[in-house]
């Protein structure tokens, strides 16, 4: 039984210009396996090089976590749980967009990848696991020359080159894995983000929507399409987006609160108002409470003006 590299974080940045208290940041995302069951005690440091400052949180029974009073900088970001794979990257950190940090983990054993390949994967694994992007991706590409097929080496591959800062390339590797698999949605969510980098919502919007062609009763996928809409400033779609995904998933406050930053994008400040109440009846962190209240009183005095 033989380990294989999982699926990359996936960080969706939203602006939201009504920012009450610069200093403080908010950080939440859920941990889940490839078949998007939640991870329990999954154990995610943030760290800050420049001033040695480190933030250790972990996943409740929905695999979800959440955090405030994070000093805005650029962060080394970890996520672990044992079992599974460990996933390493960046997380630029602001209060002036919502810093959502999703990930997935692979489980360290699965089932014997093809003998003729197996031990160049194993080492590219682990050159990956390492940070050593660039000759994990010689390894990956060394396998892809005999076996052009292999989705997963193809999704490896574009994850290498993300982490490069390659992302055209990157692209091109999400690309050809969704090709030979269509149904690959972890492809389409990181091809989504290599887009989004490359600040290329044009063509990053209708990925999602052929997606969900296939999953169209995906609520993570839903609620990600509305983000991407809110950043592409096509409001409309996104309140549709995030409606459906709120509908199919009424227990997920993310939902509802991405749903609110979309009215009042839209200007309806009065649905913008019903949904940050209705996050806040599912949410019971007093400082989040008070946060978002304070977000609510100001919608309702400007509702009045």
């Amino acid at each position: 039984m033989k380990k294989t590299l999982s699926f990359a974080i996936i960080a969706v940045f939203l602006a939201f210009p009504l920012v009450l208290d610069a200093s403080i940041c908010v950080v939440k995302g859920q941990v889940t396996d490839p078949e998007g069951k939640p991870l329990k005690d999954a154990k995610i440091t943030l760290v800050d090089p420049s001033r040695g400052q480190t933030y250790v949180m972990k996943t409740n029974k929905s695999g979800k976590y959440f955090q405030m009073g994070i000093y805005p900088a650029e962060y080394k970001i970890k996520v672990e749980k044992k079992g599974f794979i460990s996933l390493e990257g960046k997380a630029d950190i602001s209060p002036e967009q919502e810093n959502v940090f999703n990930a997935v983990l692979a489980p360290e054993v699965i089932a014997p990848v093809r003998a003729e390949w197996e031990e160049t994967n194993v080492q590219a694994n682990k050159l990956y696991q390492e940070n050593k992007f660039e000759e994990a991706l010689k390894l990956y590409q060394e396998i892809l020359f005999q076996n052009a097929g292999l989705t997963a080496i193809h999704f490896n591959a574009g994850n290498c080159l993300y982490h490069l800062g390659k992302y055209e390339e990157s692209v091109a590797s999400f690309k050809e894995a969704i090709r030979i698999k269509p149904d690959f949605f972890e492809s389409y969510i990181n091809l989504a983000n290599a887009y989004g980098k490359l600040k290329k919502f044009d063509e990053a919007v209708p990925l999602f929507e052929e997606a969900l062609k296939t999953y169209p009763e995906s609520p993570a996928l839903l609620s990600s399409a509305g983000l991407l809409y809110l950043n592409s400033g096509m409001s409309d779609k996104a309140v549709e987006s995030l409606e459906k995904a709120a509908s199919l998933d009424p227990q997920a406050s993310f939902h509802l609160y991405s749903l609110g930053i979309a009215y009042t994008q839209k200007g309806d400040l009065t649905k913008a108002i019903e949904s940050y109440e209705k996050y806040l009846a599912l949410n019971a962190d007093p400082k989040e409470a008070a946060r978002v209240g304070a977000i609510v009183d100001q919608l309702k005095a400007m509702e009045k003006k």
